[in-house]
């Protein structure tokens, strides 16, 4: 199961880092937030979103200087 890390940058830095979290089976998240479809949905930020966009932001730029 996940658990929840506080919005603090130092926290966030520590505990929400891909390193942080390899070789475990836990799935931290930060970032919750409600979203305006009702207030039993939630948004969430994850070390997944992290890895996501990290990976997608050399192609971007790639992409953006062939523009």
């Amino acid at each position: 199961m996940g658990e929840v890390v506080p919005n603090d940058r130092d926290i966030t830095m520590r505990e929400l880092t891909p390193a942080a979290v390899t070789g475990t089976l836990t799935t931290p998240v930060g970032r919750l937030r409600k979203l305006n479809m009702g207030p039993e949905f939630l948004s969430a930020f994850t070390v997944g979103d992290q890895l996501l966009w990290g990976a997608a932001e050399p192609l971007r730029r790639m992409l953006r200087q062939l523009a």
